[in-house]
């Protein structure tokens, strides 16, 4: 059965349709795990998607895996971003231990949780702010 050309031009726009919806959708839901990107930006690209498929199948798929970032990529990217995370918490948790050494710690041997420290310093600055109050 052969489709004559108004069929193969309305399953091209079908395709191209239902195509940038799930591009569309992919790109929107990547965007919400990003800071990056605006759904703006993602409706363009869907547009281009669009006119790439009803003109040339080949091409569509060639651009499709050609934006695509790879599989090591992604990895470097994921280890890069483990790796900031790591530094930043380090960072923080270097920040409390020097908080730990200047905020009085009531005689206890074990060390004092991130919520305990906290609480002493809110505590021990109110307890300095009244001091000077009175002099």
């Amino acid at each position: 059965m052969f489709l004559d050309q108004d069929q193969i031009l309305k399953s091209f726009k079908y395709v191209a349709y239902t195509a940038s919806y799930l591009v569309t959708r992919y790109k929107i839901s990547r965007q919400s795990s990003s800071s990056s990107g605006t759904k703006e930006n993602y409706a363009d690209t869907a547009l281009r998607f669009d006119w790439i498929i009803v003109g040339n199948t080949q091409t569509a798929v060639q651009k499709i895996k050609s934006s695509a970032p790879g599989v090591e990529v992604l990895r470097k990217r994921r280890l890069a971003a483990n790796a900031r995370e790591r530094r930043r918490m380090n960072s923080l948790n270097d920040a409390f231990d020097r908080l730990r050494d200047v905020v009085p710690s009531l005689g206890n041997d074990r060390k004092l949780s991130k919520f305990e420290t906290l609480q002493m310093a809110q505590t021990y600055i109110a307890a300095l702010y009244e001091l000077l109050q009175r002099k």
